[in-house]
């Protein structure tokens, strides 16, 4: 999917999707749940242009994908508030919640990102 979309021909500067898909996919392996989980969000809350929407929820909201593919957009919206948890929860006495269990399925990944180079 990264070549697919580095040598994609699009008015969009994909350098900043580029890095977070493969930094993503970095910490993935190094099993960094932290790392994953904002990354992630940071990709999602990045691409919603692409699709000509402003949010996340109007490209899961739009019509154009197949069932199944709208189904993993939408497991992503929700998604995006575990990633709230990770930058926004403050310090406690209790300990962390967030695991790489806590990742969405990598298929929900890939369709987005088939989606992103099916509308460049």
């Amino acid at each position: 999917m990264i070549n697919a979309l580095e040598t994609a021909s699009t008015q969009w500067t994909l350098d900043k999707l580029l890095d977070l898909i493969s930094e993503l996919n970095d910490n993935y392996a190094e099993q960094r749940a932290y790392a994953c989980q904002m990354l992630l969000r940071a990709l999602i809350d990045h691409v919603p242009p692409i699709f000509g929407q402003r949010t996340f929820d109007g490209v899961a909201a739009s019509t154009g994908w197949v069932r199944t593919d709208k189904t993993y957009m939408k497991a992503l919206a929700v998604f995006r508030k575990s990633g709230d948890d990770v930058l926004h929860r403050q310090l406690t006495t209790r300990p962390s919640r967030i695991s790489m269990h806590d990742m969405p399925p990598s298929a929900y990944i890939n369709a987005l990102l088939q989606g992103v180079l099916d509308h460049l």
